[in-house]
């Protein structure tokens, strides 16, 4: 899908003289009204190209930004209106995408055209765009481990095999040893247990299960995670290393 660069949306900053000159009741509308960011002259179609590119790269509806009852008619909606915090919001990530795109142009030996940065990068497909192990870590930290693996589950049912999220390995090993280092040790151990369910020829995960052991003082445990490590991979001098400072090669 072409995209138009944000960077050119932002040249211009402009205020409609009055909000209130179109009320609802019409779409899509003849011209715009109460653009600050998009050029007041966009042709109206080309509008409603960047805000359906928009809906697909944060996995939203018009409601997110717009003041409009989810399922009525959307010549209902009241798209000038600045009610809603995400609008503003909103406004604010085009001119700093735009600023990132000029930036990006100066990079040296850039290719000529070269990619542009668009919603997509960093939201690709959801309106928050957090890593998993901080969203899952999150969760486990504030509503215990059986709420994070509900989570989980319910991002991976819905969004593996997209951008959205990274169910690799690595995702939920990082976040059981940012809750092991916040003390919570019981969730971090829950959420390797869990990868392992994903990953269960994994000698790196048992690194990180006796690092988070190591966190909790408990020196005989880590000990057999680290050997178990070894045992799945003989070439794994993460985990031999780990014995050896400790006393237990």
């Amino acid at each position: 899908m072409h995209r138009r660069p944000l960077a050119s949306l932002a040249v211009v900053i402009f205020v409609a003289s009055s909000a209130s000159a179109q009320a609802p009741g019409k779409f899509p509308p003849d011209s715009l009204v109460n653009t600050k960011v998009i050029p007041h002259k966009t042709p109206v179609t080309e509008v409603l190209g960047i805000m359906r590119n928009f809906t697909s790269d944060l996995g939203v509806r018009c409601t997110h930004c717009h003041v409009g009852k989810e399922g009525a008619p959307i010549a209902s909606f009241d798209f000038a209106s600045d009610e809603k915090r995400t609008k503003q919001v909103a406004r604010q990530m085009m001119l700093m995408l735009a600023e990132v795109n000029r930036r990006v142009d100066t990079l040296p030996g850039r290719q000529s055209p070269g990619l542009m940065a668009t919603c997509a990068t960093c939201h690709r497909g959801v309106n928050r765009p957090v890593p998993l192990y901080a969203l899952v870590g999150d969760v486990a930290a504030a509503a215990g481990a059986d709420s994070a693996i509900r989570t989980y589950h319910a991002l991976r049912d819905r969004y593996y095999g997209r951008d959205s999220y990274d169910f690799g390995e690595p995702s939920l090993n990082v976040a059981a040893f940012r809750l092991a280092r916040a003390g919570k040790f019981d969730e971090a151990l829950a959420l390797l247990k869990l990868n392992e369910e994903y990953f269960p020829k994994s000698s790196g995960l048992y690194v990180f299960r006796g690092n988070v052991l190591l966190l909790r003082a408990d020196t005989n445990a880590a000990a057999d995670a680290f050997r178990e490590a070894v045992r799945r991979d003989s070439t794994n001098n993460e985990a031999r290393g780990r014995l050896r400072a400790i006393g237990r090669q």
